[in-house]
C-alpha cells in the first residue's frame, strides 16, 4: 500500500478472533461459527484467500475468499474494515487482493451477503462487479413478558393446523431431519437464485446446540412430518434460521404453528428475543411473522458475480 501506516498480509492464527469479529459485522445475524470454520479449513476446504490489514500491529481490516460447500462451484467473498480505518483505502487494498484471487478461478459464481443497513457496503460490492440477487427482510420478537399469550398462540395455531410440535435431535434423528428439511425447502426462494444445493452441507453448517422442531400429525402411526423450524441459540437472542412446510401441506397454517412453537421454545429456555430473516418474495411466511407479532428488524442483501 502507498500509505505505510497500513499493511496487508496473510491471516495467521493469532488474527482469527479479531478477523471473525470484523467479518461478522457485515452480517445481519451471527455467523461467527461459520466464519471460523471457513477460515480454519474445518469446512469443505481451506480458504482460497484469508488476509488482514494491520496498523501498528492491530488488525483493522479482513478479507476472505472461501469455497461454499452448500452451493457447488460457488465461492464466498467478504471484506470488512474497522470503522476507524474506513475511507482511507484499506477496503480498496483488500479488494485488490480478492480481485486477484477471483481472476485465478475459472467459471462459477462469487457471492456475498451484506446487512441492509450498510448501503455503503452494498455500493462497494457493486463497484466490484456484484449485483443484488435477493433481499431478505428481518423480523424480531421481544419475548419479555409474553409467556402466557405466546403459549396460548402456540396451542391455538397448532390445533388449527392439525399438528403437534416436538423437538428432534441430530444425534438420533439426523436422517429424519435431513429428509424433512429437504422437502420443506422445495420451492422456497434461494438467496443466490436457482442453483444446486447440498442440503446435508447446509445442515452441517448449523452449530452444535441448534434446536430442530418438527410439526407432525397427532394421529397415532403417522410418520410424515409436515413442517419444521431450526433455531440457533445466540446468547440472550435466538435466531430462527429456517422455517418451512412440506409442499403437500402448505396453506394450512403449519408454518405459523411451527414458528409459534419456536418462539415459545426460546422463551421457555430463557431467551429474551428471537430474530429471523425471510426473502421478501416469501409472502406466506412474512404474513405469518406479522400475524405472530414480529416487528421489522435489520435484513440483508444477497449479491452475486458470475466469474
Amino acid at each position: 500500500m502507498s500509505d505505510q501506516k497500513y499493511r496487508i498480509r496473510p491471516m495467521v492464527p493469532q488474527d482469527l478472533s479479531r478477523a471473525v469479529e470484523l467479518l461478522n459485522e457485515t452480517s445481519a445475524h451471527d455467523v461467527r461459527h461459520v466464519l471460523l470454520s471457513e477460515l480454519t479449513g474445518d469446512s469443505a476446504a481451506a480458504p482460497l484467500l484469508a488476509i488482514v490489514a494491520t496498523r501498528a500491529d492491530a488488525v483493522v481490516g479482513a478479507a476472505k475468499l472461501t469455497a461454499d460447500p452448500v452451493f457447488p462451484e460457488t465461492v464466498s467473498a467478504l471484506i470488512s474494515v474497522d470503522a476507524g480505518a474506513r475511507g482511507l483505502g484499506v477496503g480498496s487494498a483488500l479488494a485488490e487482493r480478492v480481485e486477484a484471487g477471483l481472476r485465478l478461478l475459472r467459471g462459477g459464481t462469487a457471492t456475498c451477503s451484506i446487512r441492509d443497513d450498510l448501503p455503503r457496503g452494498r455500493a462497494f460490492a457493486e463497484r466490484h462487479g456484484f449485483t443484488v440477487a435477493h433481499h431478505s427482510l428481518g423480523f424480531r420478537f421481544d419475548l419479555t413478558g409474553s409467556g402466557y399469550s405466546l403459549a396460548a398462540r402456540a396451542t391455538e395455531t397448532a390445533e388449527r393446523a392439525g399438528v403437534r410440535i416436538r423437538r428432534a435431535t441430530m444425534a438420533s434423528e439426523e436422517d429424519l431431519i435431513l429428509e424433512c428439511f429437504t422437502r420443506c425447502r422445495i420451492g422456497l426462494p434461494l438467496p443466490y437464485g436457482n442453483r444446486p444445493v447440498d442440503v446435508r452441507a447446509r445442515l452441517l453448517q448449523f452449530p452444535p446446540g441448534s434446536v430442530y422442531l418438527l410439526a407432525d400429525s397427532p394421529d397415532a402411526g403417522s410418520v410424515r412430518h409436515k413442517g419444521m423450524s431450526i433455531l440457533i441459540p445466540q446468547g440472550r437472542s435466538w435466531y430462527v434460521r429456517f422455517t418451512g412446510t412440506d409442499p403437500d401441506f402448505r396453506g394450512r397454517g403449519v408454518a405459523t404453528a411451527v414458528k409459534a412453537g419456536s418462539l415459545l421454545y426460546a422463551q421457555r429456555t430463557g431467551a429474551e428475543s428471537v430474530t429471523t430473516h425471510n426473502d421478501e418474495s416469501n409472502t406466506p411466511i412474512i404474513r405469518a411473522n406479522k400475524a405472530l407479532g414480529m416487528v421489522p428488524d435489520v435484513g440483508y442483501w444477497s449479491l452475486l458475480r458470475d466469474l
